[in-house]
């Protein structure tokens, strides 16, 4: 019994990535206690990564299939990109991250009303979405070094860059949603990049489909009272309810 749990749950990782320990919990249709066994069991035998209220596979980075993560969700994720560009305005100065909900969110520019932005971003797949665009939109890169897999800049001349830059909006994607923990990364230092964006700048839209509402991630990048605007689409009352108390306009699209 316990080794075909055990499987249920390397399974569950394999195609999540990332799970919490609620949702093996109600995967696997037993107590918190067993799966808190379980993984402490795969974690001995060097199998996952285990975190505050939750596990990852050993190695598992989000980005290491974004081109793969491109076709999940799809739809979802361009209803989501749509919404987001509502709520710009012309001549603001924007900041993207990285990811695919952000790439769709450039894509849905060339449909909108925009013309004159200026995008500054640390991801090499979303400058690539603004340089294909049909419209002409200022583009700034931060430089850096490039993460394998994710296209993503990090180091300290992304830092001392930022820190020179002030930004009207700053869109970010995440890994986890949760209305007490806030919002989270698997990476860490993606986490610190979108964490000085964020200082950087006025307002803050978090953008994710609704598989990422309620997930804790490993590493938390701000608080839900920072975030200006969730935008998904679909997430429960109860988690619409206690953001909106902390100040964040909920957006379904």
């Amino acid at each position: 019994m316990r080794e075909k749990r055990l499987e249920k749950i390397l399974n569950y990782l394999r195609e999540k990535g990332f799970a919490t320990i609620n949702e093996l919990k109600e995967s696997l249709n037993v107590s918190e206690a067993t799966v808190r066994r379980d993984l402490n069991l795969l974690k001995q035998h060097g199998l996952i990564e285990k975190y505050r209220g939750g596990a990852s596979l050993k190695g598992y980075s989000r980005e290491l299939s974004f081109f793969a993560r491109l076709d999940e969700f799809k739809n979802e994720k361009k209803r989501i990109a749509r919404k987001v560009v509502t709520i710009l305005e012309e001549h603001q100065i924007i900041a993207l991250g990285g990811g695919s909900t952000i790439y769709y969110t450039v894509c849905a520019l060339d449909d909108s009303s925009l013309h004159d932005l200026t995008i500054i971003t640390n991801s090499i797949t979303t400058a690539w979405a603004v340089i294909q665009l049909k419209k002409s939109f200022k583009l700034i890169h931060t430089g850096g070094t490039v993460r394998e897999g994710s296209f993503e800049c990090i180091g300290g001349h992304v830092f001392s860059f930022l820190e020179k830059m002030n930004f009207d909006v700053f869109i970010t994607g995440a890994d986890g949603i949760h209305p007490i923990v806030g919002v989270t990364f698997t990476d860490i230092e993606e986490a610190f990049v979108a964490r000085k964006m964020l200082e950087r700048s006025k307002r803050v839209i978090v953008v994710a489909d609704h598989r990422k509402i309620g997930k804790i991630a490993p590493i938390k990048m701000c608080d839900m009272n920072e975030v200006s605007y969730l935008i998904t689409d679909a997430l429960s009352n109860e988690i619409s309810l206690s953001l909106k108390k902390q100040g964040v306009n909920v957006m379904l699209a």
